[in-house]
């Protein structure tokens, strides 16, 4: 199963705007995605709209009340493409006379959900009070390899941030080893700038500090991973500081790094204001 966790950080405060012991994260983020269209509530596999989903529901969870920095983490399914062969089971079921027939919902890739991942995300915390947006961080599970690139598929909406005219930000993008497996940080520095990056500015790579390194994860089975620092990342400067162009940033540097290394399928990103 291919998976994606999505971790907001910086600070809630204030006051909810929706009954909070009526509601969850869970509940609201759901809620926002269906409203949205990106997640489909109808859980029958033979429905005509779930290719068109962009992820599955798992967990959503706040953290803010438990950890200072870190507000609240989302974890979603990415198993959701069309049907096609998988590989064939060892034999029936135990307790039935047949095997199960050899198909699976193919996974969507993780650039292609991340836009919408993040938006949705910080939009259902903000139900619980004022959002201030350190960072984002994605770790992946179990991702397929990669078939083609993607980043076609949200490099037209470019258009979108060149209406920003002032307010730019500058960012950090860090990974653990596993991102860029055998390459290096260069080319997927030149991998990024070969791509349309409209008002993104992607470049130089720097020495990442500790502050700015790849972070455990706060809940199971996130919590169990610890990335280890490639030690190295790359700036970039963005139009804006909002959800949207944070989704835009981390779909692109992950559509670049699995171009370079398309067997990447377990690694931690993390995006970082400076």
């Amino acid at each position: 199963m291919s998976t994606l966790f999505v971790e907001a950080f910086g600070q809630l405060s204030g006051s909810p705007i929706i009954d909070a012991e009526e509601e969850d994260l869970y509940s609201v983020f759901r809620a926002r995605s269906v409203f949205m269209g990106w997640y489909n509530q109808d859980s029958r596999q033979d429905s005509v709209l779930l290719p068109s989903m962009l992820w599955i529901m798992e967990e959503a969870e706040i953290t803010a009340d438990t950890d200072p920095h870190r507000i609240g983490w989302a974890q979603v399914g990415l198993d959701v493409g069309e049907l096609e062969r998988a590989k064939p089971s060892r034999g029936p079921v135990q307790g039935f006379a047949y095997a199960p027939l050899p198909v699976h919902r193919r996974s969507i890739e993780p650039a292609v959900a991340l836009p919408a991942l993040a938006q949705c995300l910080v939009d259902a915390l903000r139900r619980f009070g004022v959002v201030e947006m350190s960072g984002v961080q994605v770790t992946a599970k179990s991702l397929e390899a990669k078939r083609q690139p993607y980043a076609s598929a949200f490099n037209s909406g470019l258009s979108w941030f060149n209406l920003t005219l002032k307010g730019r930000a500058d960012a950090l993008i860090a990974f653990d080893k596993e991102f860029l497996g055998e390459r290096t940080e260069a080319e997927l520095l030149a991998s990024l700038r070969r791509g349309n990056t409209g008002a993104f500015e992607f470049g130089p790579v720097v020495i990442v500090s500790v502050q700015h390194s790849v972070k455990a994860g706060s809940e199971w089975p996130i919590r169990s991973i610890s990335p280890a620092s490639s030690g190295l990342g790359i700036s970039v400067s963005m139009p804006e500081w909002t959800p949207s162009a944070v989704g835009w940033v981390l779909a692109s540097v992950i559509d670049a790094a699995r171009t370079i290394n398309p067997d990447a399928s377990d690694f931690t990103v993390l995006l970082t204001r400076i």
